[in-house]
């Protein structure tokens, strides 16, 4: 069976439309221009898992109507991407225990400290949310899954990449929020399957990849097939689409790609 990706999100850290904005009907009326925090979901024979947990989780699951996860991936621990960890209490519920949480030390002291009640070593009882902790400090595996995690720069912060290897092939990159990606990452995943990428908005940001430097990036990386998302509205789907250079593509919301 291929990998099989879900872009659950594919907004930037606020969603499209933002709070507040005047949108163009035009812009509004494609669906693929709604754009609620990024997370991806992916599934193999064996393994069913979301890297982040937005605070749209809950919508995001009930639309792709997941209905199992055996884990969770983070990146970092930025609102955006963890604010709907509590929502994971019905997977507990349905798997009956524990839901394997996966972080780097620095990441999993800040789900500790935000989702206190849930860590703090008290009983948890039935229907709510219920960790088992997995520290990243170095390449593990999720069944059929070889995962190498990276660090990657992102302002003060330094957020979690993945590369994810199956039968020994580089399949798959997750290098979200991030400045840039270091010639060391780029060359551990160059010739992946598939890359997906920051691209925050055309103009430079602080703590994330313009437009220009997500394409710079992912000619380094020569993937098969590469995706942006962390997208704000600066992006109009159908109309930057066009302009994109061959297999590279703006993610949407619910857009779903298999990995072989």
């Amino acid at each position: 069976m291929p990998i099989e990706l879900t872009f659950l999100g594919s907004g930037t850290s606020q969603g499209v439309p933002m709070i507040g904005w005047d949108y163009p009907d035009s812009f509004l009326k494609n669906p693929k221009n709604h754009r609620t925090r990024p997370s991806v979901y992916i599934e193999t024979e064996k393994v069913k898992f979301v890297i982040d947990t937005t605070p749209e989780f809950r919508i995001q699951m009930l639309r792709e109507k997941i209905a199992w996860l055996d884990a969770v991936l983070f990146t970092h621990a930025h609102a955006d991407h963890i604010m709907g960890l509590d929502d994971c209490r019905r997977f507990c519920d349905i798997r009956g225990g524990a839901l394997p949480i996966y972080a780097t030390p620095e990441t999993m002291d800040h789900l500790k400290r935000i989702f206190v009640y849930a860590f703090d070593g008290r009983p948890i009882p039935k229907g709510y949310f219920n960790p088992e902790p997995h520290l990243i400090e170095g390449p593990f595996i999720l069944e059929d899954l070889d995962v190498a995690p990276y660090p990657l720069p992102h302002g003060r912060t330094i957020t979690t990449g993945f590369l994810f290897a199956q039968n020994g092939k580089k399949k798959l990159a997750y290098l979200s929020d991030c400045k840039t990606v270091p010639d060391p990452v780029a060359a551990a995943v160059e010739g992946v399957e598939v890359a997906i990428l920051d691209a925050l908005r055309r103009d430079s940001h602080p703590t994330h990849m313009s437009l220009d430097e997500a394409l710079t990036v992912a000619r380094r990386i020569g993937a098969r097939r590469t995706y942006f998302t962390h997208l704000t509205h600066d992006y109009d789907h159908d109309i930057d689409q066009a302009e994109m250079p061959e297999a590279v593509f703006f993610a949407y919301d619910g857009l779903k790609i298999k990995i072989p």
